[in-house]
């Protein structure tokens, strides 16, 4: 008589579900404190690029426009040693520099979009940071699209407005309707699930590493230890491009008595 042996399968089922649930949850929980922790930090980041912008780009711009005026000088002086009459000369140079001075004109007009940026960013209140910290952390478990049920378009929107501190905009995002969970029943799709799941985390890990090794990340360390001096990193490397401006339009005050000032 042959021996009927039952299966415990379906006993084992419904414990492996939990146990695989349960680590979704965990490396759910894992992902968002990742992409909130590298958010606020690429904020941290672009605040201390535009800083570096506004206090020294501005002055690497007018640096760049008096190289440009000693170019032009030069050029002219070149053209009329080739035969040029000075005002031929001068023609043909301000058309081979007029991009040039149009791209410069740009560059100060980001840097002025920027400043405000940073003065719009110092009137959001204490209250209404913590506002959008709790927001953007809600919104993230909702939305992102490596979660059940996320969304990546909106994710990006999220990360935008968390970004510029518009506090309008998450809040708006937020009385929006809920996505309905998707609901995974199969063992098969919840270990499909969790791969995905780590996969995400190694990329947020990675790109935190990035941001930790890329230039802005150690010039803020650099500005936060050189604070403890008492030290001003920003304010001078700021003088030492002073000192090249200067040094510049020296050189094109000469320029200017010798050709007139054109």
């Amino acid at each position: 008589m042959t021996k009927i042996t039952k299966s415990n399968t379906s006993l084992d089922e419904p414990l492996e579900k939990r146990e695989l649930q349960e680590a979704i949850l965990e490396k759910e929980k894992l992902l968002i404190e990742l992409i909130e922790e590298i958010e606020h930090f690429k904020i941290d980041l672009s605040v201390v690029k535009q800083e570096y912008d506004i206090k020294i780009g501005r002055l690497y711009l007018k640096l760049d426009e008096a190289d440009l005026e000693i170019l032009k000088f030069k050029k002219i002086e070149d053209l009329i040693n080739k035969g040029f009459s000075l005002e031929e000369a001068q023609k043909v140079v301000e058309d081979t520099l007029k991009k040039r001075r149009e791209q410069i004109e740009e560059e100060y007009k980001k840097l002025n979009e920027e400043e405000k940026d940073i003065e719009k960013r110092k009137t959001i209140s204490q209250e209404e940071q913590e506002e959008l910290k709790k927001l953007f952390h809600k919104l993230a478990h909702k939305f992102h699209p490596d979660l059940t049920g996320g969304d990546d378009s909106m994710m990006k929107k999220i990360n935008k407005a968390y970004a510029d501190g518009d506090l309008e905009a998450l809040r708006a995002i937020g009385q929006g309707g809920d996505i309905g969970n998707i609901s995974i029943e199969t063992i098969e799709e919840l270990k499909n699930k969790l791969a995905r799941l780590e996969e995400s985390i190694n990329k947020a890990l990675s790109e935190k590493d990035q941001l930790n090794r890329s230039e802005w990340a150690i010039l803020k360390e650099s500005i936060e230890k050189a604070k403890k001096q008492k030290r001003d990193i920003l304010s001078e490397l700021a003088e030492k491009v002073v000192e090249d401006i200067a040094k510049k339009e020296n050189q094109l005050d000469e320029l200017k008595k010798k050709y007139g000032r054109q």
